[in-house]
Order: C-alpha cells, then sequence, then structure tokens
C-alpha cells in the first residue's frame, strides 16, 4: 500500500511516500535518506522499499530539501536543514496509524548517511541504522561544483561545524556498506565512522563497488544485509 504525503517543515514543504506491507496492523518502518542530488525515486530505494515491504517492513522515502518534488533550492541545501527535514519525517512515521513507534530505523546513503548517522546519535527512539558510502568530511573543491550543481559556500561552512565522527561515538546497532572502489566517498570514510562506533555493529566492504553500488549483483548483496539487519534489529 503506496501513500503519498506532505508536510512543512521549518525550511520547506517535504514530499514524501509511505510504502507499508499490508492494513490493520502495526509495521516496523526504515525511514530512507537519500544522498545529496538523489531523490525518493531513485532506482536503489524504490527497489529497497519494494524488498522491504515483501518482507513485511514498511518505508519511508521522501525529498530533501531542493530535491525531486520537495520545495527549496539544492543550491542553498545545508546538513542543518537537511537534519530539520528528518526530524519532521521521522516525527510523521512515528505518529502514523500503521507504524510501531518502537520499531524505527534509518537507511542513508552519502549525505543522507550523515544525516541518518547525526539523528541516531541524538534521538533514541531510532532503533537502529544503515549508512552507506558515508562520508565525514566534505571540502570545496574548485568552485564548489557538485554533479554539476554550484553549491553555494554554506554547504561546507555548514558541514564543518559538525564532528561526525565523534556524532558516531553516539550511535550503536549499525550496519555501515561501503563500496571498495568508491569514485566519491573514500571507502576508508566509511570505515572511521565504523571504528567509532559502538557496539553491536557491522562493517561490510562490497569489493569492486563504486559510490551508488551500479552493479545489479553489489546492489542486491547491499539491500540484502540490510533487510536482514533491520529484521534482527526492529
Amino acid at each position: 500500500m503506496m501513500t503519498n504525503f506532505e508536510l512543512k517543515s521549518a525550511y520547506n514543504a517535504i514530499q514524501g511516500i509511505m510504502v507499508v506491507p499490508g492494513i490493520n496492523k502495526k509495521y516496523p518502518c526504515v525511514i530512507l535518506s537519500h544522498g545529496l542530488v538523489s531523490s525518493k525515486e531513485s532506482s536503489k530505494y524504490t527497489a529497497v522499499s519494494e524488498k522491504f515491504a515483501e518482507n513485511g517492513i514498511a518505508t519511508c522515502r521522501f525529498d530533501y530539501h531542493g530535491c525531486g518534488q520537495s520545495s527549496g533550492r539544492i543550491e542553498e541545501t545545508t546538513l542543518t536543514i537537511r537534519l530539520d527535514n528528518l526530524d519532521a519525517v521521522t516525527e510523521y512515521v512515528l505518529s502514523h496509524s500503521s507504524i510501531d513507534p518502537e520499531r524505527i530505523g534509518i537507511m542513508g546513503s552519502s549525505f543522507g548517511g550523515v544525516t541518518c548517522v547525526l539523528k541516531a546519535a541524538k534521538d533514541s527512539r531510532i532503533k537502529c541504522i544503515s549508512p552507506w558510502a558515508t562520508p565525514y568530511r566534505l571540502e570545496k573543491e574548485g568552485d564548489g561544483t557538485i554533479s554539476d550543481i554550484h553549491f553555494q559556500d554554506i554547504i561546507f561552512t555548514d558541514f564543518a561545524r559538525y564532528d561526525i565522527l565523534s556524532e558516531a561515538r553516539k550511535v550503536s546497532n549499525s550496519l555501515v556498506i561501503h563500496g571498495e572502489l568508491d569514485e566519491v566517498v573514500p571507502c576508508e570514510e566509511g570505515k572511521e565512522i565504523y571504528r567509532n562506533m559502538k557496539e553491536p555493529k557491522e562493517c561490510v566492504i562490497i569489493q569492486g563497488g563504486d559510490h551508488v553500488l551500479s552493479d545489479p549483483s553489489h546492489r542486491e548483496k547491499a539491500i540484502g544485509l540490510a533487510l536482514n539487519w533491520f529484521q534482527q534489529h526492529l
């Protein structure tokens, strides 16, 4: 069962989709936190929603500030704004009639993985997470263009205000996944985040995997591992 929703956050209007496996029951839910220039319609996240629903886990996909159908200018986005978006979405999920508020997790990739780690560090209602291809640094290169988008300096200065590794030390029940050959976020960054986390935790390096796990076998493996993790911990 898929339903669209719209939320107002402090910074923008957020568009999202709830995918719930059935009716007349409360399900565990995994919030899907997409990357910097991605959206809720990414092939990876639609595949995750499908696979999780087949296995009795609801998902909440949404567009961050400046992405997909949500309002805001992506050039002006920051980690602080995205964290506020994730806060608003989490409250929506927690109060949803088909969701068990005691069984909420987050899966995030790249910039969305950082947001996921920061949220878990400050919100004990998040029971477990799985950050993929997640950086702890964001440094301006050249004129600040990323994926053909000219970001304003604030994205870099705002990111630098957060000590990601220090926040990671507050987080447990985390499955870190990273492609060995990630060309955007060096694999070592994911390993360092993992090293700073508390037990129980797990780290899986996808051999030969790139940043978005574009090889279908790599993606399938990662989705299967994440599904198992959330089944165990939610």
